[in-house]
């Protein structure tokens, strides 16, 4: 039998709806539902709990946005389970499947009519430990009371174990993004626009004092090293939008390839046209 596991965004009336509606109609289809514990209030407890990361089910269900995925993403860990996404909301960027058109997907999970597509995540160490994965992007910026000051940042791409000087800038802070996440906050700051189909780090600098510091793409195989000069502010990490740690000034955050994608059902295209169409709707 089938197993789903069903996640949703808790603040969101429609979302609870959605995820109840979910839970009926893949009942009706012989699926078998567990329910994230912390939804098991709104939607009733008569039905079996699970939890990210603990419990073996074959997809999960994500009703919400762009938030509620990557924050679901993160709970997972080093567990790699493909992901549907049913958009509520107004942002939805990563979300595959219209509220409307659930039964829909459904109807075509238990015919096999899909197809799972991974995605590169990213991994970053700061003093040798192991941050949250990111799958849009890992954001170094001064925040707090160094808010209206810039950080100075040397950031270095190491290949084969060699690490080479990319640039050194003083500015706002620093994306680090992959080709999804080129969709997201890169874009916004005025970063390039990817094609899906590649993968590969995308460095942004923010608000840089030097014109002659833009985005750079590199190469997925390369380890990115980005240091916060000694006599610089400190600066937050954010993996995703969620705070993660701060760096100090001296300190240096690798970045990489994550070992573990991110794999997402798709039920239609997902091509440059659909990205395209995707990014005007957004507007």
């Amino acid at each position: 039998m089938l197993k789903l596991g069903l996640v949703a965004k808790l603040d969101d009336e429609r979302a609870i709806r959605i995820a109840r509606e979910v839970i009926n109609y893949c009942i009706s289809l012989g699926i078998e539902v567990f329910v994230d514990e912390r939804l098991l209030s709104f939607v009733g407890r008569g039905f079996r709990g699970f939890r990210l990361g603990s419990t073996s089910v074959d997809y999960i269900v994500v009703v919400g946005g762009d938030g509620t995925v990557l924050t679901t993403l993160q709970g997972l860990g080093d567990g790699v389970v493909p992901l549907i996404t049913i958009k509520s909301g107004k942002r939805g960027f990563l979300c595959d499947v219209s509220p409307e058109g659930f039964k829909e997907a459904f109807s075509k999970l238990v015919r096999g009519d899909f197809v799972v597509r991974e995605y590169m995540r990213l991994e970053s160490y700061l003093g040798g430990v192991k941050l949250p994965y990111a799958l849009n992007e890992y954001v170094l910026t001064t925040s707090g009371l160094f808010r209206s000051k810039v950080a100075h940042f040397k950031v270095f791409k190491s290949c084969l174990g060699s690490p080479e000087l990319i640039y050194e800038v003083l500015s706002d802070g620093v994306i680090v993004s992959t080709t999804t996440g080129s969709t997201a906050y890169n874009l916004s700051v005025g970063g390039p626009l990817v094609d899906p189909d590649l993968d590969a780090f995308i460095l942004t600098p923010l608000a840089p004092l030097s014109l002659g510091v833009r985005p750079l793409v590199l190469s997925p195989t390369s380890e990115v090293v980005v240091e916060v000069v000694k006599e610089s502010y400190d600066v937050d990490v954010i993996a995703d939008g969620n705070y993660v740690g701060k760096v100090k000034a001296g300190d240096s955050l690798a970045f990489r390839r994550a070992s573990v994608p991110a794999k997402f059902v798709r039920f239609s295209k997902c091509g440059f046209d659909r990205l395209f169409q995707r990014l005007m709707y957004e507007l």
